[in-house]
């Protein structure tokens, strides 16, 4: 939501953008004014600052450090004209904060502590988060270079992040087959292998033409690794 306004305010989202023809805008599609999406934007901030105040206050004091840096990636993500996003920054905002802080945020609530083990299985989890918006990327590379972002695509061009893109997705695998050979991870973790032929399909998609939900079918592989990787973790 926070990204959308921003993205409006200094005029990088237009009817025309990529992203509003295939998912409402909330401004372009009538359903909320900039100044009610703002006010939203900060009801959804008071929200989360109250729920982790009360995790930090009862739980642990390490929650307020993650609640700043997940507060500052939020904000500081397009707040300014020089965001993170704006500067080719934002698959590595979005791997720190939709990884590292969130699997060791979920790790603190539960055990009242960090984890540098929690810390190595977030590593794909994070990856498969700035896959996402690296399939965004690529899609939107003209449009973002014609309103002068800076983004991995528009400064390797579309060739080397399609190749990046096949990168990422196959890293996670990767670590896993680390992991799982080092003890970090249990060998049933392997049944997440079951999502890699999407992750092909995906990349051989991506090289003949970019659909326009890129993302979002991106973000499809990325749920179901997840969750069979959280679900073989807890219950095999």
């Amino acid at each position: 939501m926070l990204n959308d306004y921003f993205d409006l305010k200094y005029k990088v989202d237009t009817p025309q953008a990529p992203t509003a023809l295939y998912r409402p805008h909330p401004v372009f599609a009538n359903i909320l004014t900039p100044k009610k999406q703002l006010t939203f934007c900060i009801s959804l901030f008071a929200g989360a600052l109250i729920i982790g105040s009360l995790f930090a206050i009862f739980i642990s004091s390490l929650i307020w450090l993650l609640l700043v840096c997940g507060f500052l990636l939020a904000v500081f993500y397009t707040a300014t004209a020089k965001g993170l996003k704006y500067l080719a920054l934002g698959e590595l905002a979005v791997f720190a904060a939709f990884g590292p802080l969130l699997v060791e945020g979920a790790y603190c609530i539960q055990r009242a502590g960090l984890s540098f083990k929690a810390f190595l299985i977030s590593i794909p989890i994070g990856l498969f988060a700035a896959l996402v918006l690296l399939a965004n990327n690529i899609r939107d590379v003209k449009f973002d270079a014609a309103s002068g972002i800076k983004t991995i695509c528009t400064l390797l061009g579309k060739n080397c992040g399609l190749k990046l893109y096949v990168l990422l997705s196959l890293l996670p695998y990767a670590l896993l087959v680390l992991f799982i050979g080092t003890g970090v991870l249990k060998w049933t973790c392997a049944i997440v292998f079951l999502v890699l032929p999407l992750n092909i399909k995906l990349a051989q998609l991506f090289f003949k033409d970019i659909p326009q939900d890129a993302d979002a079918r991106t973000s499809q592989a990325a749920f179901l690794f997840g969750l069979l990787l959280i679900g073989s973790i807890a219950f095999l």
